[in-house]
């Protein structure tokens, strides 16, 4: 029997947000392929929005409010939507060959998923459980996570929210009108929690890395060998990480949720302009939770007889019939289907 190799923990401490997404980037591009599993952790020094590596910040994010507050906006290898890490956010990354990986990144993801569960369930937290690709507490989601293959190696990253803070979030997102944010907030929060809502306190980063350490040394059946990179070899990644960062910036993009935000999976909120004016929605699960058209005999009509609905055009046409000029029902109706069929 082949015994395991160990794990190497890298302790990266404080990094800036660009150079913590370099430095895991550039770590996972240089990962030759006989490289042990690698356990990266480190430290937000300062509050930032990170955005997937197909998303375009423009669309999303409203960028002169994030530059105006010294928001840095970071375009990451990893999936997904915006994230909001806070300053002193803690932070792991766990990197393998990618040849290693018997099930493609399904395989990692399965591995940073059961770590991330693991802590989090050792701090204390009750009803956490893995949704896709995030981690939920009681019912609402408190990890994002993201994975990506870079050359030969191959990484999952994955932050601990001590406190999100909905305001400054809020204010980084993108609004097409007035109203927009105050539809999102209540979403925000009743849709998302955190470590501080959770255990009542944010918790101690020393006991998060220690609680890491030893799931670490549990799921890779050998107790993690520290390793303390030199000046050169540290530099050496965040220079990979700075190529790769930039090939990203230069590529294509899109929105991450067509005319609409990703507060969780169960939940979403759009905006868009149909024939009779703006139209706002909030899609729970796979029902309609709330909707509003700025058109007032429209938006009466579409609160009693849409609310609560299936976002699904036959069906919403069905029930606007001779509630709603026929073209202005069906051109409602086509739309909202889109948007709903936009979220995958």
């Amino acid at each position: 029997m082949t015994t395991p190799a160990a794990p190497e923990w890298i302790d990266a401490g404080e990094r800036s947000a660009t150079e913590l997404h370099a430095l895991y980037t550039g770590l996972a591009a240089s990962t030759p392929p006989d490289a042990p599993p690698r356990v990266l952790w480190m430290r937000s020094r300062e509050a930032h929005v990170s955005v997937g590596g197909s998303q375009d910040p423009e669309a999303d994010l409203d960028l002169d409010h994030c530059a105006a507050r010294g928001i840095p906006v970071v375009r990451r290898p990893l999936g997904g939507g915006s994230v909001w890490v806070d300053a002193d956010q803690d932070c792991f990354f766990v990197i393998r060959p990618s040849r290693v990986l018997k099930r493609g990144p399904r395989h990692l993801f399965a591995q940073g998923l059961a770590m991330a569960v693991d802590v989090l369930r050792e701090l204390g937290l009750q009803g956490v459980e893995p949704r896709g690709q995030d981690v939920w507490v009681q019912g609402r989601k408190i990890m994002g996570t993201g994975a990506a293959t870079l050359n030969e190696g191959s990484v999952f990253g994955a932050s601990f929210l001590g406190r999100f803070p909905v305001e400054d979030f809020l204010a980084c997102v993108r609004a097409p009108s007035e109203g927009y944010r105050e539809w999102l907030r209540p979403v925000l929060e009743a849709g998302m929690t955190d470590c501080a809502g959770e255990l009542g306190r944010a918790p101690d980063s020393a006991a998060l890395r220690d609680s890491l350490r030893r799931v670490t040394e549990r799921r890779f059946e050998a107790p993690p060998v520290e390793v303390t990179p030199d000046a050169a070899t540290v530099e050496a990644w965040l220079a990979a990480g700075y190529e790769e960062l930039d090939d990203l910036a230069d590529g294509d993009a899109r929105p991450s949720v067509p005319e609409g935000i990703r507060v969780n999976r169960d939940n979403h909120v759009f905006e868009t302009r149909v024939a009779c004016g703006r139209l706002r929605l909030h899609v729970e699960g796979q029902h309609i939770a709330r909707v509003w058209c700025e058109d007032p005999a429209v938006d009466r009509v579409l609160g009693e007889r849409v609310a609560g609905e299936l976002p699904e055009r036959l069906h919403l046409r069905s029930r606007l019939a001779g509630c709603l000029d026929p073209a202005v029902a069906d051109a409602v109706s086509a739309r909202i289907d889109a948007l709903y069929r936009g979220i995958a």
